[in-house]
């Protein structure tokens, strides 16, 4: 055997700089692994969801890809996102919170209970008048909170929150895995005592955990003639008031809604034509297989007959159009008088879907109606504020030294980058990321809940670490972290399709997913840095 066998070439620090073929420089990056994933489950998503006894080449013809599952996709996987931002970032600068969750769900009860019994700063004090008493002096009140105001009274909340663990983690030394744990429990408790002490009636020997009841504010518009109303009150009108409404709709608007309400009428109809035809069919082979197992060969014979005749039902009359359908649709036309509500909990890209029905005739249920009218507003705070994340960790001076400071915490403070600054910071920001999510619930489901935003701390460190994230800092992407959230939120929905698994087995996928994930992530942060 000689020597060269026993003694391999030794690894040189020049060799991290040799110039790489196109493959090796893929297979280096972070995001290979999850991009692999990610198609496996958008192809298990789109052949699955396929109805049985179909077959079909087009990933869009099953259940999964619709029009209505895309959108309720989207809007799982956005809201994951957006935590899974603040959480991934985090980790890169070697740190971790714990406390998101509960973050959220503190967040969605602030705003709900600002926005349904106002705001007030109390100073409590002593009183001896009728005994020792703790009476409050109200300093200032305000009542009827606009959505705005709501989220930036969270925001100093929240954030203040957020400076205070990321301070006290880089000024005591201790881990930030037990701080936020205590953060965790802490504000999860604070918020289930807040929403007994707030959402009790006097009926009640204790408060209730869910505030309901907030009007549907991104959906309160501004009725010509009439002021401020609800959508859907305003469309409950009485029908003199509604021909009056009509009567403000310019000429064009009113040509496009009948055009668009004519259509949609006879999409409904010549669906149920079919639908018609298909159940005197399967009444009709039903009978059929009666006839073969009793063995009358004449009914037989007959049944067969009609079947391969093709059963004919009277075509369905499409619905005409009113001046009462056309007040309503005028209506859905109207623009929200408060936007910013609309902004976190309503939809975007409405002329696309409008677009994929009236045109392209694909955003169709089975009864010939529209299924999805867009898609969820968070999946557009998602992206917007991925992009902010993607410039600020690539394209500038804190990105280095959010990279640094996780990478190597000693020899970053020896370069003078500010690494407590950068910690707080990011801690800050996982506060800010955590009431965004917040927002966006509280204003599309107008509810908020203390059980909200429960273990989406671990989802999220989760997706941020099967998106190429290092547990141990200095190694990540925000590329990769979108694509960790797309795993997770389609390996959800996955699972539940295909025939013979339990739905709930995604987990076990999941787990497996996150420790090869950083087995993966760890082997190439090496290969990298050129230390194996």
């Amino acid at each position: 055997m000689s020597s060269d066998t026993l003694n391999p070439a030794k690894r040189n620090e020049a060799d991290r700089h040799r110039q790489k073929n196109w493959f090796q420089t893929m297979l280096d990056r972070p995001e290979i692994g999850p991009l692999g994933v990610m198609l496996l489950l958008f192809g298990m998503l789109g052949y699955f969801s396929i109805p049985e006894g179909q077959f079909s080449l087009n990933p869009f013809s099953g259940e999964g890809f619709n029009a209505l599952g895309i959108r309720n996709n989207f809007r799982v996987i956005a809201q994951l996102g957006i935590v899974a931002l603040g959480a991934g970032m985090l980790i890169i600068s070697g740190e971790f919170d714990l406390s998101v969750g509960s973050m959220i769900g503190f967040a969605g009860g602030c705003m709900a209970m600002i926005l349904k019994w106002g705001f007030a700063v109390i100073i409590p004090y002593p009183s001896f008048a009728d005994g020792f008493t703790i009476e409050g002096f109200r300093l200032f009140e305000i009542q009827n909170v606009s959505p705005l105001t709501a989220i930036l009274i969270t925001l100093c909340l929240t954030l203040s929150f957020g400076w205070f663990q990321g301070w006290f983690i880089v000024k005591s030394g201790i881990s930030s895995f037990i701080v936020t744990l205590g953060g965790l429990f802490f504000l999860r408790g604070l918020t289930e005592v807040s929403y007994r002490a707030f959402n009790k009636k006097e009926d009640q020997t204790a408060g209730s955990t869910t505030v309901t009841d907030l009007p549907d504010i991104k959906n309160i518009i501004e009725v010509p003639g009439l002021g401020e109303m609800e959508r859907e009150a305003a469309k409950s009108l009485p029908n003199n008031q509604l021909l009056e409404v009509l009567k403000t709709a310019p000429e064009s608007t009113v040509a496009k809604l009948t055009e668009q309400l004519s259509y949609a009428n006879e999409k409904v109809a010549a669906t149920k034509t079919v639908l018609q035809e298909s159940r005197m069919t399967q009444t009709l082979q039903r009978s059929l297989d009666n006839a073969i197992q009793s063995g009358n060969e004449a009914m037989q014979k007959m049944l067969q007959a009609k079947i391969d005749a093709g059963v004919q039902v009277p075509e369905v009359k499409a619905k005409a159009v009113t001046d009462f359908d056309l007040a309503k649709a005028y209506i859905d036309t109207l623009p929200t008088a408060r936007p910013v509500a609309e902004f976190f909990g309503g939809d975007i890209l409405k002329p696309l879907f409008d677009w994929l029905y009236y045109t392209a005739d694909w955003n169709v249920n089975n009864f010939g109606n529209q299924f999805a009218p867009g898609l969820y507003a968070c999946v557009m705070i998602w992206l917007i504020m991925a992009f902010f994340c993607y410039i600020v960790l690539s394209k500038t001076q804190a990105g280095n030294w959010i990279y640094s400071t996780g990478g190597n915490l000693s020899a970053a403070r020896a370069n003078g980058v500010p690494t407590n600054r950068v910690k707080i910071s990011l801690f800050v920001f996982t506060a800010f990321c955590a009431t965004m999510f917040a927002a966006c619930q509280v204003f599309e489901v107008n509810t908020a809940d203390t059980a909200k935003g429960n273990l989406k701390e671990l989802e999220a460190i989760a997706a941020a670490v099967i998106g190429g994230v290092v547990l141990t800092g200095g190694f990540g992407t925000i590329l990769g972290i979108l694509l960790g959230t797309v795993i997770f939120g389609i390996a959800k929905e996955a699972f539940f399709y295909i025939p013979g698994v339990d739905g709930s087995f995604y987990r076990v996928f999941l787990g497996a997913v996150l420790v090869s994930a950083a087995l993966t992530n760890e082997n190439i942060r090496k290969r990298i840095i050129g230390s194996a």
